[in-house]
């Protein structure tokens, strides 16, 4: 554990007057906040937080303004309890695992709208901006009884700022290291009692930082990599008579993102992420109730570089949900269509797929006892049927403690590269398959709240690159077992804390190697004081020793790390805010991408305007 001596005694010494007080003055229970939170992944309806079977862990709109990260790929590393990797600097290509379970095998969600490149499998998590999103939602462990293919290691939804979480106007302006520039607009209100409108705009420039380092050698090019992006969100909802909301929902986000390629190549990438949906829903009855969404999600990217070509991915979304009371509880009965289709410079000998589904859940508590149970049917035009299910129960002992246990299983359909891209794509691949068990508890102590969860993933017909040909194939498998944890709440008055840590091994079953790119330990210690008008909190992150290849050698190792990160406010009046982070600040140098740099110590500053309405 020497890597985090130098990090932690530097987070130590930055709070240690938050320490002293903690210890010296007990909790004040009237002063926490018993404001019930309502989150929607874990069930795909309104539920709170606490009732959920599975935890969901929550980053509200108040995480997302003292991080001053800017895309969401940052926000995960700082607050998400989940691993993260990144090709160089700001705005580029990210990527998330969760519980140990591959990139590709997280769902990310935009308002209920599915995001990703079916070519490449992922979601553009760096396209993404902050300033016009206010809450994000993460379920962790398998979850393809709710969403389908891809949800081997969980869920990521995002959602768009509303007038219910981020009402009134917001003015910022950001300057920072590496000629980071960055505007936001936003605005939330209520037209009429009926009638809620929402709009945000943001506009960020970075001169950036050198992506590759020499040992590159197919890459590297001594020069600053740097990002352009422009987004823009809208919503528009209206209440009719008898319980009747239908809503609008648009987030556009446009990038021009510089990379390596090579000595004296000045190589970038434009990329488009959006997201576009309308729901309605009805409340028929106090018992019943429904829900129809409509949505196309696009992914598009066109590379100027050595290799040219573009790769362009739209999902056509549809889904109805019905909720019933039944049985002591409430019963989900639910149709989704979902078609994928790829345009690309490179020619596909199959461009679409479309699923149709079928999904039926029910949840309910008895006593001290609460139920949860998903089935749900996906038929695939490319690999026909496929069926996912989940149970989960927990116990409520006292209102301080609650156990819970949890199985379910999922699947990941192979992407379009994998099944078609020409001299590589193997058609007859099948989808990859999982069983996970949990074993939980749920505490509040001292103010308080406290989880921990055991895992244990198996992932078969994983798709390898197996010689001699290193063509792909269903040819190995995987176990993942670990312990997450995570606190937070508040310690007294003004102080707040967050702190997640996952102990895990993530093993290749065939071979005993570390799965790549992934820890055996990480976490993060997030922690914020309040003094008036005054707000200074320090975030430190630690990663464990990872290895960026098939196999453990000493050349593919990447060396554990840990960040600390500081930041502040103070409200000038108010309207006024000035705020400020420093990120790295030990400068320390460390990869998560194997010839990769990673951003060096680093500062900005914003002063914020929110204007009475």
């Amino acid at each position: 554990m020497k890597f985090l001596r130098t990090p932690v005694a530097l987070a130590l010494l930055l709070n240690s007057p938050l320490f002293a007080q903690a210890q010296v003055r007990p909790v004040d229970a009237s002063n926490t906040n018993n404001t019930t939170d309502y989150v929607v992944t874990a069930t795909r309806s309104p539920v709170a937080a606490a009732d959920t079977v599975r935890p969901v862990l929550v980053i509200t709109a108040e995480d997302i303004r003292q991080t001053g990260a800017a895309t969401l790929s940052e926000l995960l590393q700082t607050l998400g309890g989940i691993e993260l990797t990144r090709n160089g600097g700001l705005g580029h290509l990210s990527s998330v695992f969760m519980r140990g379970a591959a990139s590709e095998h997280t769902v990310v969600l935009l308002d209920g709208v599915r995001l990703g490149s079916a070519t490449a499998g992922t979601a553009a998590l760096e396209a993404i901006p902050l300033a016009l999103i206010e809450r994000v939602e993460l379920l962790a462990g398998p979850s393809s009884s709710l969403y389908g293919s891809d949800a081997i290691g969980g869920v990521i939804q995002v959602f768009s700022r509303s007038v219910e979480r981020s009402p009134g106007a917001s003015l910022s302006a950001t300057a920072g290291s590496n000629g980071l520039v960055q505007g936001t607009a936003a605005l939330a209100l209520r037209l009429s009692d009926q009638t809620q409108l929402s709009l945000g705009l943001n506009s960020l420039r970075s001169d950036g930082i050198n992506a590759t380092t020499p040992d590159n050698i197919y890459s590297h090019n001594p020069d600053r990599d740097g990002l352009r992006q422009r987004g823009a969100q809208a919503s528009l909802s209206h209440s009719f008579s008898a319980g009747q909301t239908v809503g609008l929902n648009w987030l556009n986000s446009r990038s021009e993102t510089h990379f390596d390629d090579g000595p004296g190549i000045d190589a970038y990438s434009d990329t488009l992420t959006e997201a576009l949906s309308l729901n309605w829903q009805a409340r028929w009855t106090e018992g019943f109730n429904s829900e129809v969404r409509v949505g196309r999600s696009r992914d598009e990217s066109d590379d100027h570089s050595s290799f040219p070509g573009y790769f362009n991915t739209e999902q056509r979304q549809i889904s109805w949900l019905n909720r019933v009371a039944l049985a002591g509880g409430t019963a989900t009965v639910g149709l989704e269509w979902l078609r994928q289709s790829v345009d690309s410079s490179t020619v596909y000998t199959e461009q679409a797929r479309t699923v149709r589904s079928g999904l039926l859940g029910w949840r309910g508590q008895f006593g001290a006892h609460s139920l949860q149970a998903d089935l749900r049917q996906d038929r695939n035009s490319q690999f026909g049927d496929h069926s996912t299910g989940q149970l989960g129960w927990a116990f409520r002992v006292d209102e301080a403690l609650r156990l819970r246990a949890a199985w379910g299983n999922a699947f990941h359909a192979p992407t379009f590269n994998l099944l078609y891209y020409p001299g590589f794509g193997k058609a007859d691949l099948k989808p990859e398959r999982s069983n996970s068990f949990d074993l939980g508890l749920d505490a509040r102590w001292r103010g308080l709240d406290l989880t921990a969860t055991l895992f244990e993933n198996n992932i078969r017909d994983l798709i390898d690159y197996a010689p001699p040909t290193y063509e792909p194939a269903n040819v190995a498998s995987a176990r993942i077992r670990g312990l997450a944890l995570t606190a937070g709440g508040q310690l007294q008055k003004g102080l707040r804390a967050k702190l997640n840590l996952t102990v895990q091994d993530p093993q290749n079953d065939d071979t005993g190697m570390q799965l790549r790119r992934r820890a055996k330990v990480f976490g993060g210690l997030h922690l914020s004081q309040q003094w008036g008008a005054w707000q200074i909190g320090t975030d430190l992150n630690w990663v464990g020793k990872r290895y960026d290849g098939a196999d453990e050698s000493e050349s593919s190792q990447l060396g554990a790390y840990g960040l600390v990160a500081v930041f502040g406010s103070w409200a000038l009046s108010p309207e006024w805010r000035l705020e400020a982070r420093g990120n790295n600040l030990t400068d320390r140098r460390y990869a998560s991408v194997l010839t990769y740099n990673a951003p060096g110590r680093e500062g900005q500053f914003t002063l914020r305007w929110t204007p009475g309405l």
